[in-house]
């Protein structure tokens, strides 16, 4: 209509074009509601902790706190993340860290899932489970990305001097960091297990955690290597690096600075060598050994995200410290994940129609930090695009958390715990 009075009408027409620009400029700009990408992990922090019911019984899937104890749900990858996003905004986190030492760790590593708090545990062989209930269900199985995320959390938070002021997390950070060594590393093959040793160190007749189902047929029970569990290492043995850095200089905190930094130069080698993930070619890279999985974007991100943080150790004779194989990298990985709109699809879309992909919270927060640590000079339209997909996420609810995916509408923990950390960490 307005468009027939316009073309009769000079003065309708300039006020058409006028108003066409505002609401082009209001829908451009809209992603501007939640701040800065500091800004936007602050308050995820808070919507957070707005989810605890007042009830006596916390709903597993979508009360995410527990006043009583300080936890973000139950489990440590997610505990871990949301206590490294709190120390980034000066917020502290020693309940989160005294907690989860107290009812997770068990003397040898962190459990997966120990139940603890306020939340309501009967639903789980209820009528109406959980999606995905064997998440939800108890389980002592010590995972490498776990520990490695729980001692990277325990070495930042030897930063905060009023949180140690006795010397108590000096002394869990050190047997967190020992025992992470000691049972996940595997000098025999040069790379991090998935499983603990005293578990097994992970091989294919290891259940599911989602499934609860034994992951291949296979009666032998040979072992397995994720790319993901010596990315997350590596990542792990940089933080616990600083903390060495920090301490009084004498031959034996040398020793174990050098024995630090050989285990990133190795496990950075096995990551990119053709011998072993081969990463150094991003278009044959497995991100298993040993076990026939499809490639996604979660395992390749946290994979470069640690050669960018480990750069300086894996090409210290470079001045540039391998800037330019690191653009190559990304550039190719670009060329496998991205679309048209800055976002990241989940699988590589070689492999899957756009119609069947999928864009998740937690792989875009990835490929968000990964830009960030690039240093490279990025366009002011990535970082718009990237907080305007954040801000459909957040439509669907009041607290203005994110939901899992763009095709997937739910709002759970997990998209937000690594959403709140990736936003200002590394």
């Amino acid at each position: 209509v307005i468009a027939i009075f316009a073309m009769r009408n000079p003065f309708i027409m300039l006020i058409a074009v006028q108003l066409i620009a505002l609401l082009n400029v209001a829908d451009c700009f809209s992603w501007l509601r939640s701040g800065s990408p500091k800004e936007l992990s602050s308050n995820i922090l808070d919507g957070l902790r707005n989810t605890s019911a007042k009830s006596k019984l916390l709903n597993l899937e979508t009360d995410f706190y527990d006043q009583s104890t300080g936890l973000y749900s139950e489990g440590v990858w997610h505990n871990a993340l949301v206590g490294i996003a709190h120390l980034q905004h000066n917020q502290p986190a020693d309940r989160i860290a005294k907690s989860l030492f107290q009812h997770s760790w068990d003397g040898c590593s962190f459990r997966r899932r120990c139940w603890s708090g306020n939340w309501d545990h009967s639903t789980i062989e209820s009528e109406n489970p959980p999606v995905q209930a064997n998440y939800y269900r108890e389980s002592s199985e010590h995972r490498c990305v776990q520990h490695g995320m729980a001692l990277i959390f325990w070495s930042q938070l030897l930063s905060d001097r009023k949180a140690d002021q006795d010397g108590k997390y000096r002394k869990q950070q050190k047997h967190i960091a020992d025992s992470f060594f000691n049972e996940f590393y595997d000098p025999s093959v040069q790379k991090f297990t998935t499983i603990s040793k005293a578990q097994g160190g992970g091989s294919t007749l290891r259940p599911s955690a989602s499934a609860a189902k034994q992951t291949l047929g296979d009666s032998e029970g040979s072992p397995y290597y994720r790319a993901v569990d010596q990315a997350i290492a590596v990542l792990a043995c940089l933080e616990h690096f600083r903390v060495l850095e920090q301490k009084t200089e004498s031959d034996t905190i040398k020793k174990e600075q050098d024995t630090v930094i050989g285990l990133v130069q190795t496990t950075c080698r096995q990551i990119m060598s053709p011998n072993g993930f081969g990463y150094g070619d991003i278009d044959e890279a497995k991100s298993y050994l040993g076990l026939e999985r499809n490639r996604n974007f979660w395992h390749d991100g946290w994979t470069f995200l640690a050669l960018i943080r480990a750069r300086r150790f894996i090409w210290p004779s470079d001045t540039n410290n391998g800037e330019a194989q690191l653009l190559t990298m990304w550039k190719d990985l670009m060329d496998k994940y991205f679309d048209n709109n800055g976002t990241v699809w989940h699988w590589p879309r070689k492999s899957k129609a756009d119609s069947f992909n999928v864009r998740y919270c937690g792989d875009n927060a990835l490929a968000f930090a990964i830009q960030r640590n690039l240093e490279i000079e990025r366009s002011s339209k990535y970082e718009e695009d990237f907080l305007r997909f954040i801000d459909d996420l957040q439509k669907a609810n009041d607290l203005e958390l994110a939901s899992v995916a763009d095709v997937y509408p739910q709002v759970r923990l997990h998209p937000n715990t690594e959403l709140a950390a990736l936003l200002v960490w590394p």
